[in-house]
């Protein structure tokens, strides 16, 4: 009898699926890429946002119900947007201390079969709606004032139409000029570049008026409807007159006014009564009068058509998307197959006309919306649909049917593979770029992994979230299983190596990526008391698992435990009985801990076999100076990794399945492996008869 050696130089991702690939994994759990040797190392872990601070605060002990990172000047300005117990708040450390304040309060938290609060960055402006509350709006910058709370939430958009004007009555006894009552006039003589009316005695005046607001987007809004008629007979010629006009007021959103007028439209005037014209923009939010001393002839362009503006379409949407500089906003959960989109450039102004309706395809109701090249996608529950086209000729076109999701938070974009989501049954990539290819390509990138997918809540796959970190060259998504309500399960793209791996016990709920490249994370769940984690987290390479208060002292809780599972093994064949004497790992040294390797033979979990616990260090040579035994101040220095060999003798029985698992919250670095074995030539037995 002959050994024989197996030699795996580099070990990939999980592999669910028989028969697996020798050079993959049944297991990998709290994982990460090394860069620089490309093998597996649990250097993971994740740490409180404020590591220096000796509690929670900010943050209350509710969870994260939704997260938002916003920056801009790459990242010289960046501002984080978070929720909790129905209050929206913004955090900052302007004076190096950690604080929030509330933006927006009594807001409708979701359920755990509802996607949370859905931003979107337009301008200096971030947007926000969730489909229960108005859909808002406000600007974190420029900063006023580091010591009061100076944010502002305005209205998206237009609530309804601005009141009527109101035209006091028009005055033309010489002796009562001014103010009287409601009646109120201002008389001009020779000048003819002043007043209203025609200069001749006896003459019939007949005017209307309409108002629109102007916004801090700088956006109009609807017209008003019209003013009553106003009308009057001219007293003497050579005289026209100013009226004064009680003008209406708007929210917090609106910064001016414009008002509009109808030339004379009297028989001795002869105009076209509807038809209105600019008369005057009053640049502010707090005059209630207008004198209007402008003449027929001064007056401006036409005014816009009613149908050129109208109130905010959807008071209750849920998804925004930014594409060809317009807003694109859904109608909501009872109009959920109607897109609404606005003018360029102004996110508040919708033309009565600007909506698509997707009612006429099969698919479900409109779940996310996502730019992509020359592209917006339309995400629906069971189907995908496209919009392309420019303002205001815009087109949505069926690109799959049957393949859709309610995860809106992890639609994400990843460098090599294109646009990723999770659906019901797996991570899908969307790779399409229609102005070069007419064949897009929508298919499942995790066919593989069909055992991790059966156990996904799909009642509350909508608090799925998923984010792509060029730092850690990572697609992080985390997601509900084995019925729970909340994200209980990470799964790792690494794009270094084009495989997968899982993450456990991290509490993620919403997660964000900063300018950097850092992930960042909400708590999943309420906890009971301030002692407990809470508020927003970072994944790190600290080997911890989060902190708690421990007699009034912060204290890093242990590391996540790493699990690795090698494929079943059967050598190339699987009919043929083999004795395994050794497997080798190959690693990178890190440390004086002590790590057994467990095994198992045919497919038999009941009787798990341990090695004896071996050091990672060289064996043939002096133990390195490693982190946990090294005092910097004493002439001492840390040693570079270096690469090994350890082996574990293993004494298996005759068996055709092998596999190895190494489970520890010691520091591990793992590239690949090697096993020794005999194959004495005996066969399996044939069946059992019956």
């Amino acid at each position: 009898m002959k050994d024989t050696n197996v030699k795996i130089d580099m070990l990939k991702g999980i592999h669910e699926q028989y028969p697996q690939p020798q050079d993959s994994v049944m297991e990998l759990i709290n994982w990460q890429v090394d860069q620089y040797t490309g093998g597996w190392t649990n250097r993971i872990g994740y740490e409180k946002y404020d590591s220096n601070a000796s509690t929670f605060n900010p943050f209350v002990t509710n969870r994260v119900d939704s997260l938002f990172y916003v920056q801009r000047h790459q990242g010289a300005q960046d501002s984080i947007l978070f929720e909790q117990a129905g209050v929206l708040y913004q955090l900052n450390d302007f004076d190096g201390t950690l604080k929030k304040n509330a933006l927006s309060t009594g807001r409708t938290q979701p359920k755990s079969t509802e996607v949370c609060t859905q931003y979107a960055q337009f301008g200096r402006f971030i947007l926000y709606a969730n489909g229960y509350d108005r859909p808002s709006k406000t600007h974190l910058w420029p900063c006023t004032s580091y010591a009061t709370n100076y944010l502002i939430e305005y209205p998206l958009g237009f609530d309804n139409l601005p009141s009527s004007p109101v035209f006091w009555g028009m005055e033309t006894d010489p002796t009562l000029t001014g103010a009287s009552g409601d009646v109120a006039s201002i008389w001009f003589g020779a000048d003819e570049n002043k007043g209203l009316g025609i200069a001749v005695a006896t003459k019939e005046n007949k005017y209307k008026y309409k108002v629109s607001f102007v916004n801090t987007a700088g956006a109009e809004g609807p017209l008003s409807t019209e003013s009553s008629t106003i009308e009057w007979e001219t007293p003497a010629s050579n005289i026209r007159l100013a009226g004064v006009i009680e003008i209406p007021v708007g929210n917090n959103d609106v910064v001016a006014r414009r008002v509009y007028r109808t030339k004379n439209f009297s028989d001795d005037g002869g105009n076209d009564g509807n038809i209105y014209y600019f008369v005057s923009e009053i640049p502010n939010n707090k005059d209630d009068f207008f004198i209007d001393d402008v003449t027929d002839s001064a007056l401006g362009s036409s005014a816009p058509l009613t149908t050129d503006s109208i109130a905010f379409p959807s008071m209750k949407c849920r998804y925004l998307g930014v594409y060809k500089d317009c807003l694109f906003i859904d109608g909501g959960i009872d109009n959920d197959l109607t897109l609404y989109y606005s003018y360029p450039a102004q996110p508040d102004r919708y033309a009565a006309l600007s909506f698509l309706t997707l009612a006429h395809r099969q698919g479900g109701g409109l779940t996310g919306l996502f730019s992509y090249f020359n592209n917006l996608l339309i995400f629906r529950e069971y189907s995908i649909d496209i919009v392309r086209g420019d303002y205001p000729n815009f087109t949505a076109t069926n690109l799959t049917q049957y393949i859709g999701t309610r995860a809106t938070d992890t639609i994400t974009g990843v460098v090599g593979l294109g646009v990723l989501f999770l659906s019901y049954d797996g991570i899908y990539s969307i790779n399409i770029n229609l102005d070069y290819n007419d064949n897009p390509t929508v298919k499942n990138v995790t066919p593989h992994l069909r055992d991790t997918f059966e156990r996904i809540n799909k009642d509350a796959i909508s608090k799925a979230s998923a984010v792509y970190s060029k730092k850690r060259r990572e697609y992080i998504v985390h997601f509900p299983v084995d019925g729970s309500p909340i994200n209980n399960l990470g799964l790792v793209y690494h794009t270094d190596k084009g495989t997968w791996s899982i993450r456990e016990s991290i509490p993620a709920g919403h997660l964000v990526v900063n300018a950097g490249g850092d992930v960042l994370f909400g708590t999943a769940d309420t906890v009971p008391n301030t002692n407990v984690e809470h508020g927003i987290m970072v994944l790190s390479r600290k080997r911890t698992a989060g902190s708690s208060i421990v007699e009034d002292t912060m204290t890093d809780n242990p590391p996540l435990v790493s699990t690795i599972r090698s494929a079943w093994l059967d050598f190339g064949d699987p009919g043929a009985k083999k004795k395994i004497h050794s497997v080798y790992l190959f690693i990178a040294t890190g440390g004086d801990q002590s790590i057994s390797l467990d095994y198992y033979m045919d497919f038999d979990y009941n009787n798990t076999y341990s090695t004896v616990a071996l050091r990672q260090q060289r064996p043939d040579f002096f133990d390195q100076n490693v982190y946990d035994k090294v005092q910097l101040d004493v002439d001492a220095y840390w040693e570079e990794p270096l690469v090994t060999t350890i082996r574990y003798d293993v004494h298996s029985q005759a068996c055709s399945y092998f596999q190895w698992k190494i489970q520890t919250q010691e520091d591990v670095h793992i590239i690949g492996y090697a096993i020794d074995f005999t194959s004495s030539g005996m066969r399996v037995i044939k069946g059992k008869k019956v």
